[in-house]
């Protein structure tokens, strides 16, 4: 399949909002002559996190930028490099990249390139807005507890019985983390509103904790029991999360991994606790900067790390896929919103997320 010469993408203006233009594509030289991790997908659907809207129209916009928005999405491919062999063109795939970095490529565009690493092959039966749900969501918990806690993995898990706490369950990340722990064979306490536990102790949580108690602390820590909790994944890392979950740890120390950047005295709250910063950006594998403010080196490892998920460890969870059923036997699809009005509408669901006014779902688009 050729490439258009141009296409349409939402991209940033310079300022705190985005607007619809058209932009080269199959004449940029990164599209006519592929890098060989490469993978050009057909825009489907597209997924909104609340990084998009940061670097789109919130505070992470850089000034003067002209940058196309957005991370997730889902498509067809229609072109692959050289060293690309688990998805061929026809195929449906879902990717991320680093949304509103980049003059020419970003989700929020009729057609993007990902990295291989980042690119899994979705089921004949997922719908292309369950599909756009997951990148970002599931490799961001997959970057946390597989390679920063070096969990076991649901293809081998644990028989140990540890417990983890996953605070925010019900967040895009904590929807996945929680499954994911689950899976991986361990005990997995977390945090919500409780009129989500019903579904997060569905979803393979062992007990949920409502956030706003004064003493949820301590109420994790008698659920933890003796042994006490090893290691914390902070999906919300705002408003004191981290700092809970620091205290959460048991008496032997552990490791928490947040989706924000660490605040230096929640670094420093306790010696026998590793309080840090998992940004899935890494997963890509080349060297960034993060919120026009944190510079990142380039992470092989990491981009490694997610290449291995996607290719071995994912296919197995989506197998047998019914959006009918909410998911495949053994992983089950975050609760959606479709928002009208592709590309052209964008803009409002960002809004939406920068103003609250969503909870326990995620914002999705059809660009098809």
């Amino acid at each position: 399949m050729s490439l258009p010469d141009t296409i349409k993408a939402l991209k940033t203006q310079g300022g705190p909002r985005v607007a619809v233009e058209e932009v080269p594509f199959g004449t940029l030289d990164a599209n006519k002559n592929l890098g060989p991790d490469d993978v050009i997908s057909r825009t489907l659907a597209v997924g909104l996190n609340p990084t998009d809207w940061k670097h789109a129209i919130g505070q992470w916009n850089p000034p003067n930028a002209s940058h196309v928005a957005g991370c997730d999405s889902s498509g067809e491919v229609v072109a692959v490099g050289s060293n690309v062999t688990h998805v061929k063109p026809g195929d449906r795939v879902f990717g991320f990249v680093f949304g509103a970095s980049d003059p020419y490529n970003g989700s929020y565009a009729e057609y993007v390139r990902f990295n291989k690493a980042v690119v899994a092959k979705i089921p004949d039966s997922m719908s292309p807005v369950e599909a756009a749900s997951f990148p970002i969501p599931h490799l961001t918990a997959v970057q946390s507890l597989y390679m920063r806690l070096n969990l076991a993995r649901p293809s081998a898990p644990s028989t140990e019985g540890k417990t983890i706490l996953v605070w925010g369950g019900a967040t895009a990340v904590g929807h996945h983390a929680v499954q994911l722990a689950s899976l991986s064979g361990y005990k997995v306490l977390t945090t919500a509103s409780p009129a989500n536990h019903e579904k997060l102790l569905a979803l393979g949580a062992t007990a949920c904790f409502n956030y706003r108690d004064a003493d949820v602390v301590q109420q994790i820590k008698a659920a933890a029991g003796e042994q006490g909790v090893f290691a914390a994944v902070d999906c919300v890392s705002e408003q004191g999360s981290t700092d809970a979950c620091v205290d959460s740890i048991g008496p032997s120390g552990g490791a928490v991994f947040c989706t924000l950047p660490v605040p230096e005295e929640t670094a420093n709250r306790r010696a026998d606790v590793k309080a840090d910063f998992s940004l899935v950006y890494t997963e890509l594998g080349y060297a960034l900067r993060f919120g026009n403010a944190i510079d990142f080196p380039a992470m092989p490892q990491d981009n490694q790390g997610a290449y291995e998920w996607v290719t071995k460890e994912l296919p197995s969870l989506l197998a047998g896929w019914d959006s009918s059923k909410g998911g495949s036997p053994k992983y089950k699809a975050q609760k959606l919103r479709v928002m009208p009005g592709g590309l052209d509408r964008i803009v409002e669901g960002l809004e939406m997320m920068r103003d609250g006014k969503y909870a326990a779902e995620k914002l999705v688009y059809s660009l098809v």
